[in-house]
C-alpha cells in the first residue's frame, strides 16, 4: 500500500473510534509534529491523543478532502468534526493537511499542519495526560 492509502485505512480506523486497528498502522517509534513541533513520540503517545480526542467528541470524524503520492510518502488534505462532550471546548471544525511516510504498512513520520484552538486544546490535554 502506498502513503495514502495507509494514511487512508488509519483515518477508517479513527473514524470507527477503533485506537487498536489505528495504532497497528502506526510504527512503535512513531514521530509526528504539529506545525513544526514534536508533538507525539511513539504509537502509544498517539494512541493516547486519539482516545482524548474522542473523549472530548465523541462523534469525532476526520473527512480526507484529497491526497497526493508520492511513493512512500504522501500528502492528505483534511476536515476534523466533533461536536464537544462538555461545556468549554470548542466545536471542533479543523482544516488541515498531514506529510506522511510510511514503512512496512504503517506510518513512521508525520507532520500536521492546520489552524485550530479545538484541536490544540485536545492535544494539550493529551500530553498532560500521558505524563
Amino acid at each position: 500500500m502506498n502513503g495514502a492509502e495507509i494514511y487512508r485505512a488509519y483515518n477508517d480506523a479513527e473514524n470507527a473510534h477503533d485506537l487498536v486497528a489505528a495504532e497497528r498502522l502506526v510504527a512503535p517509534d512513531l514521530s509526528v509534529e504539529v506545525n513544526g513541533k514534536p508533538a507525539v513520540g511513539s504509537a502509544e503517545d498517539d494512541r493516547a491523543a486519539n482516545a482524548a480526542l474522542l473523549a472530548c467528541y465523541p462523534d469525532y470524524h476526520r473527512r480526507i478532502v484529497g491526497a497526493v503520492v508520492d511513493g512512500d510518502r504522501a500528502a492528505v488534505r483534511w476536515r476534523m468534526l466533533g461536536t464537544p462532550a462538555t461545556d468549554g471546548l470548542e466545536p471542533l471544525d479543523v482544516h488541515g493537511c498531514s506529510f506522511v511516510t510510511v514503512a512496512d504498512g504503517r506510518i513512521t513520520d508525520a507532520a500536521l499542519y492546520y489552524d485550530g484552538a479545538a484541536l490544540d486544546a485536545v492535544l494539550a490535554r493529551a500530553k498532560e495526560n500521558t505524563r
